[in-house]
């Protein structure tokens, strides 16, 4: 009786083991059907892989009639740590799946500190490959370049470049000439003025008509124009 018990017990757990599989494999199609082509269209160039983790869970789940097994990813947005939802009808259950996501691409680094202030180009910098997932901000790459921004704080040799380490350059300066430019419709205004504050490009800053003395507020369109919209 003690060794049919035995046998029973060890053919069960065979049929589990074999079911875990099962599930595993489907997990991992819906991982390279599913997921990567969907990573891959939000990164493209990106090398993407992912591992899951706690499979041994897989081995305690009942066997799904008919295998309607429904999976999805719970965290879509997520760069690095997400959970698969694996789910069955039949008998009804739900059981979750972590998994740990890699997401590199080639993207622009410094080659030599750079310093606050100071304008990030090809010269002080280069490409390498990164893994976003541990990364903080958007990466700057070879479609999106970071040249001509400025470090908005010192960068260390190594350091891939990301939106949080930059800012835009200040086009026009308290003080400078400039050239206001008004517009209604297809009617177009030119005249002289005078920047009372700094300003990047898009900002808007107050100017003043240098004939009229009237102050506006109006969007830095480049280093020496402004355009004020009526």
């Amino acid at each position: 009786m003690r060794i049919s018990r035995l046998l029973i017990a060890f053919i069960c757990l065979q049929t589990h083991f074999s079911y875990a599989q099962v599930l595993e494999e489907m997990v991992n199609r819906f991982i390279n059907q599913v997921e990567i082509p969907r990573l891959s269209e939000v990164y493209p160039h990106a090398t993407i892989t992912i591992k899951l983790n706690n499979l041994a869970s897989l081995k305690y789940l009942p066997d799904c009639k008919d295998n309607q097994i429904s999976i999805q990813n719970q965290r879509p947005e997520a760069r690095k740590r997400t959970n698969y939802e694996i789910s069955c009808p039949d008998p009804i259950w739900k059981s979750y799946l972590p998994a740990v996501q890699s997401i590199s691409i080639p993207a622009i680094r410094a080659i030599t500190p750079i310093n606050r202030g100071q304008i990030i180009s090809q010269s002080n910098t280069d490409l390498g490959e990164v893994d976003i997932s541990d990364l903080r901000g958007q990466v700057y790459t070879q479609q999106k370049p970071p040249y001509g921004l400025i470090a908005s704080r010192n960068i260390r040799i190594n350091t891939y470049i990301t939106d949080n380490l930059t800012r835009l350059p200040t086009l026009i300066k308290k003080g400078d000439a400039i050239q206001i430019t008004a517009s209604s419709g297809t009617i177009t205004v030119r005249m002289n003025g005078v920047a009372l504050e700094n300003g990047v490009k898009g900002q808007q800053i107050r100017v003043k008509n240098a004939s009229s003395g009237r102050i506006v507020y109006a969007k830095v369109v480049t280093d020496s124009e402004v355009l004020v919209n009526y």
